[in-house]
């Protein structure tokens, strides 16, 4: 089985990241990174090369042994974050290609997952799952109720759609994202791209459990 470790982000991973995401853009374009040190609302997760011993070595707080940096040895293959909110309009706010709170179902606790990208040559090992299902434990015990994304789904092989489809989700939305596939990063003989709304309640998905009196602080 392929060693694969998730752990929290360090203050040395925001270069890097930033990297590894902007990678999957056309030419040109840029992604600020926020890795949401100290922030108990904002769950940011990173897949390295490693193994099951090396999960969870660093801190909320960003500290490492390795001073924040990371090692040669601790190669970058994605990131999946998570933020909560209880508030649709501030979902909306933070969305990417909606701003429609009414676009929404109804939930006490919203976990806005983002971010979400695999290092290219490292499609297909998992690791987005890894990522996302580690996120759902994380929400779970948060308190959150529904998880959402506002995705890109795209023509090429690891576009979101297959990793929500097969997680539980629904896509209660989408809008198509009209260009030639001469100006798509991922798209080919035609651009099918779209902005995607995809839901999963948790109290609808067979064996998740969390704890009703989950702190929200």
């Amino acid at each position: 089985m392929d060693e694969i470790a998730i752990r929290d982000p360090r203050p040395g991973d925001a270069e890097p990241l930033e990297e590894l995401i902007t990678s999957h853009f056309s030419e040109g374009s840029s992604y600020g990174v926020e890795l949401g040190l100290g922030d108990p609302t904002y769950h940011v997760l990173v897949a390295v090369e490693g193994s099951a011993e090396d999960e969870g070595e660093s801190g909320r707080d960003g500290e490492s042994g390795r001073d924040g940096e990371t090692a040669p040895d601790d190669a970058i293959l994605g990131v999946m974050a998570l933020r909560e909110f209880d508030d649709p309009a501030a979902v909306a706010d933070e969305m990417y290609f909606f701003d429609d709170p009414g676009l929404l179902p109804e939930a006490a606790l919203y976990g806005h997952l983002e971010m979400g990208y695999v290092r290219g040559d490292a499609t297909g090992r998992g690791v987005g799952s890894r990522l996302l299902e580690q996120l759902h434990a994380v929400g779970a015990e948060r308190g959150v109720d529904l998880f959402l994304a506002d995705s890109w789904y795209h023509g090429g092989d690891d576009s979101p759609e297959k990793l929500f489809d097969a997680h539980g989700y629904e896509t209660v939305h989408r809008d198509p994202i009209e260009r030639p596939a001469a100006e798509c990063p991922k798209c080919e003989e035609e651009c099918t791209c779209e902005g995607a709304l995809a839901v999963r309640r948790v109290a609808e998905v067979p064996g998740d459990e969390r704890d009703p009196e989950a702190s929200r602080r």
